[in-house]
């Protein structure tokens, strides 16, 4: 009888801790891919920054020369797969398809828009947007973008072998030229607009691949 009950708990104790392996094991697992996830959101956000340094003017003085906006559409066109869309929604001269990446010295691949702001249509690339239309990379603009941290959001997941992310956040233009009455910057609301669609990793950096960009509302939470 001896024998028999401790058999019984022999074997009890050996699935108690099989059990407690499994579980510690998923729990392990979970805690991975949560960390893991974590960093992806930072890496998504050090993205979302940079487009928000380069669409924001640098000079609010004397405002940005030419060289400087020329290296501020890089850094912008710097977040974008060399085949990414970008589509503008909107009833002005800036609405479109924006085809590939580009670059502002080769007008081959940043070429002026075409006009054709249908919906099956092409403007050009996405550096033609940057060069010619982005109100905030226009040397006659002293604007800045600010971007409500409640309303971005990225939700990165690993399938198929590559991290992929949906993608959202809000600019909001403001004029920052000087008011020379007072000396202050003027402040004044220019423009509010999103940016939604999908980022993946490509070769180890996060790329937007496909965006579509369109007027929002006051950012309430």
């Amino acid at each position: 009888m001896r024998t028999t009950t401790l058999a019984t708990y022999t074997r009890f104790a050996a699935l108690l801790t099989a059990v407690a392996a499994a579980c510690t094991g998923t729990s392990y697992a979970g805690d991975w891919e949560h960390d893991q996830q974590l960093a992806q959101i930072t890496e998504l956000e050090n993205l979302h920054a940079t487009f928000h340094a380069a669409v924001s003017v640098h000079d609010p003085v004397h405002g940005d020369s030419a060289a400087v906006i020329t290296q501020r559409i890089r850094e912008a066109l710097s977040i974008f797969a060399d085949n990414a869309v970008l589509t503008v929604v909107s009833t002005t001269a800036s609405g479109g398809n924006y085809v590939g990446n580009g670059d502002p010295d080769d007008p081959a691949t940043c070429p002026e828009p075409t006009g054709d702001t249908s919906a099956g249509g092409k403007q050009g690339t996405i550096c033609t947007f940057f060069k010619y239309l982005a109100g905030g990379l226009q040397a006659a603009n002293k604007f800045v973008s600010l971007s409500p941290a409640y309303k971005t959001k990225f939700v990165p997941v690993y399938e198929d072998g590559q991290w992929k992310s949906s993608v959202y956040f809000e600019c909001h233009y403001f004029d920052v030229s000087l008011n020379p009455a007072t000396g202050l910057p003027f402040w004044t609301a220019k423009s509010h607009v999103d940016l939604d669609g999908e980022a993946r990793k490509i070769d180890g950096k996060w790329l937007l691949t496909r965006v579509t960009s369109g007027a929002v509302g006051i950012p309430i939470p």
